[in-house]
């Protein structure tokens, strides 16, 4: 066979092995991509998953705390009314039951003042509560974030060292075809 077209060929075939190659090694490099992308947000899931059974615990301890709170509230004022009622019933003339159900008023108040700021105290505690678990969870994102921002930008360095290398590689046939350029003698 012809000596040229046997290297015209097995040149063709060299190249056709390099782009395959290649495209094999990009291939991977994307699948390999894409393997990260689904683990990292399979954390994600698994981060909110965790956040939503912290906040369904922290609204069923809460909904318990507020209704044994309502009961106690409750209480207090069945018991207040029942004051109110026994006093009416002892009493022996208006002016006796005016000044004792004055006298009462005080006491009910507080009281239910009091029930009405624990009930409070309950809700702002959930809120607490809830806010620490929204700051963690934010922070466990973030941290994957910069994380996965870390790992692109190491995987962007090499590819740019690999054009730098590929410009350098275009760059030297060009400078060598300029210097087997016939130069004229000097005489």
């Amino acid at each position: 066979m012809n000596p040229r077209v046997e290297n015209s060929i097995s040149r063709i075939a060299e190249q056709a092995r390099g782009r395959y190659t290649t495209a094999l090694k990009n291939a991977r490099s994307r699948t390999e991509k894409a393997a990260d992308r689904v683990n990292e947000g399979k954390k994600s899931i698994k981060t909110l998953s965790k956040l939503s059974l912290n906040l369904t615990a922290v609204t069923h301890r809460t909904a318990d705390k507020v209704l044994k709170q309502q009961a106690k509230l409750f209480e207090h004022q069945i018991d207040a009314f029942a004051g109110r009622l026994s006093a009416a019933a002892e009493a022996t003339d208006v002016r006796n039951l005016v000044k004792t159900q004055f006298r009462m008023l005080p006491e009910n108040a507080s009281l239910f003042v009091n029930d009405a700021r624990s009930a409070l105290g309950i809700v702002f505690g959930a809120g607490a509560e809830v806010r620490e678990l929204l700051k963690g969870t934010v922070q466990e994102f973030r941290a994957t974030s910069k994380t996965a921002a870390k790992r692109a930008a190491t995987r962007k360095a090499p590819k740019a060292r690999k054009k730098t290398a590929k410009k350098k590689a275009a760059a030297a046939p060009k400078a060598a075809a300029s210097s087997t350029e016939v130069q004229p003698k000097a005489a």
